[in-house]
């Protein structure tokens, strides 16, 4: 198993199964039906919801795949924060996420309904 791949699931574990960012609920291997049926979630809504590995300092930074560079965090928010021009820090990419769901404007649809973050 590659490197990154068991510093995600040590950290998906370490984490609660929540994400880095977001704070949500996340599924992972081949969980997603169960998921979606525990969370009231259509596949696509689930989907942004799987866990990925994500590099607080990207690769391309100088990062690398050390247990300390690798959280778990939901496909939306590691696409999201690498999609930005200038990607922000891990901090203030954080507190930006925290803004938007909490306005309901993140994942799509309201993961408080859904009872995906913690109360």
């Amino acid at each position: 198993m590659k490197t990154s791949i068991k510093n995600r699931e040590r950290a998906f574990v370490a984490q609660d199964g929540r994400c880095y960012y977001c704070k949500c609920a996340m599924w992972r291997g081949h969980g997603r039906k169960d998921f979606c049926q525990r969370h009231s979630l259509t596949q696509k809504q689930a989907l942004a919801l799987r866990s990925t590995a994500e590099h607080l300092t990207a690769r391309c930074d100088g990062g690398g795949d050390a247990a300390s560079n690798i959280v778990a965090a939901c496909l939306r928010c590691n696409g999201g924060r690498h999609q930005r021009k200038g990607a922000l820090n891990p901090n203030a990419f954080e507190g930006f996420v925290e803004r938007r769901v909490a306005l309901g404007k993140w994942h799509g649809f309201d993961v408080r309904r859904h009872k995906l973050r913690p109360v």
